[in-house]
């Protein structure tokens, strides 16, 4: 749990920390990303402000994703648009990553169904359908390292194939966050 105490610098820092997970956040509920920075920054304005005003922040991360709620309730309020009621009993994170999660699952799928036909069938065995390589190597008749050496190569056509279709954000090694470019740079849309 991260705390507010008397510095600034603790605040950046802070928000340093949480900012992407923030970003993350926001771009899930507002299709435009420089709105969503705009937001962003109110967020760390209002904890400044609170900070400056002589409140004690305990509990830093449940207040900044409180202070988003309320910010971009103020938003679409501004818009003229409501907003659906929340349960307030799921995990955000939580509910946040299974979303991005199952989307880009999609996505990859979509993109290998486009490698060739070794490639392929070696992911989706091994990767979507839980087959270990060894059983693989041995339904195919081939050696275990030719089994790597096509699962390596397939994994790294597939990455390259993502990332010219997606601007992919990874923090910690996970990824955070993903946007699809126009279909006309990916050549097939991810669908």
């Amino acid at each position: 749990m991260l705390q507010l105490t008397q510095n600034n610098e603790d605040l950046t820092q802070a928000f340093g920390d949480l900012q992407a997970s923030l970003r993350t956040y926001l771009r899930r509920r507002i299709a435009d990303a420089s709105q969503a920075d705009d937001i962003l920054q109110d967020i760390f304005v209002k904890a400044l402000l609170s900070k400056r005003a002589g409140r004690e922040i305990d509990n830093l991360t449940g207040w900044l994703y409180s202070a988003a709620r309320t910010t971009l309730v103020d938003y679409y309020r501004a818009q003229g648009m409501s907003m659906e009621e929340l349960d307030e009993n799921m995990p955000e994170q939580q509910s946040e990553d299974l979303q991005l999660h199952a989307e880009l699952a999609s996505c990859l799928q979509a993109f290998i169904q486009q490698l060739p036909d070794k490639y392929r069938d070696t992911l989706m065995a091994t990767e979507l359908q839980g087959n270990s390589l060894r059983h693989l190597a041995e339904q195919e008749g081939l050696s275990m390292s030719a089994i790597k050496s096509r699962a390596a190569r397939g994994r790294t056509m597939l990455k390259d194939k993502l990332l010219a279709c997606c601007n992919v954000e990874i923090q910690n090694g996970l990824v955070t966050d993903y946007r699809r470019h126009a279909a006309t740079k990916c050549g097939k849309k991810c669908d």
